[in-house]
């Protein structure tokens, strides 16, 4: 039988093999890098600016936020999504230590930005943690894949260095200020020590994240908030008790 001339049947949608799926990965950590340098210029920009307040904080991290956003919803990019979830989680939770460091330390004053509050912090507080977390999930994962180990300090290095900046630029652009702790410049001891270890935390918490389990993300978190709080308390115990 001749099949050459056999008219073509397509075959029906359902029995179609499914597209293979776009590696994102490399168009994530492009983003996610696009906004670490963003918002390090901005910030450094900001301080030529005398009006800066918590307005600027909100409009910065919001903005942040439309990007990563924006990305994972075009992009159909559910690890993303789920990393905004966690860093959201991780943002309200991380509530309880700013309000220990402002009522229970007596160090962290978010008074000079002004703005409504949310708790003991700036209500724009929780984005800023949610744009670091999947800032350094990012950066964590793609430096634990090439080298376990020395990814995760790698990564906990980066926040010794990095968030500190904030902290430094934060005083000069009317954010929030330290007082009353022993301090590099303008930025705490127990911030870059605590800082080591909430960023190499978030570089291991990505995992449960990787699962695209709700639950799990809901979880890590939670644990992530509460590493915060066990962090600064660890490092301000270190720094500003046993000294």
């Amino acid at each position: 039988m001749n099949t050459a001339s056999a008219p073509h049947i397509p075959r029906p949608r359902s029995l179609q093999a499914p597209p293979a799926p776009l590696d994102l990965d490399p168009l994530r950590f492009r983003l996610t890098l696009l906004t670490i340098v963003l918002n390090v210029g901005v910030v450094a920009a900001l301080t030529r600016y005398s009006g800066s307040d918590w307005k600027t904080g909100l409009a910065l991290n919001g903005f942040d936020l439309l990007l990563l956003g924006g990305f994972a919803i075009r992009r159909r990019d559910r690890f993303l999504k789920h990393l905004l979830g966690f860093g959201l989680v991780l943002g309200m939770t991380e509530l309880a230590a700013d309000a220990w460091l402002v009522d229970g330390t007596r160090t962290l004053d978010y008074s000079s930005g002004g703005g409504p509050m949310l708790w003991r912090s700036p209500v724009w507080m929780p984005l800023a943690w949610l744009v670091v977390a999947v800032q350094f999930a990012v950066m964590g994962e793609r430096l634990r894949r090439w080298r376990p180990g020395w990814g995760v300090l790698l990564t906990a290095l980066l926040g010794a260095v990095n968030i500190p900046y904030y902290e430094e630029m934060a005083r000069r652009i009317h954010w929030w200020e330290y007082s009353n702790c022993r301090m590099l410049s303008g930025t705490p001891y127990y911030i870059i020590l605590g800082e080591f270890f909430i960023a190499g935390g978030i570089a291991l918490l990505v995992d449960w994240v990787r699962r695209l389990e709700a639950g799990r993300t809901f979880l890590a978190g939670l644990i992530g908030g509460g590493l915060i709080f066990a962090s600064y308390a660890f490092a301000y115990g270190v720094t500003d008790r046993l000294w």
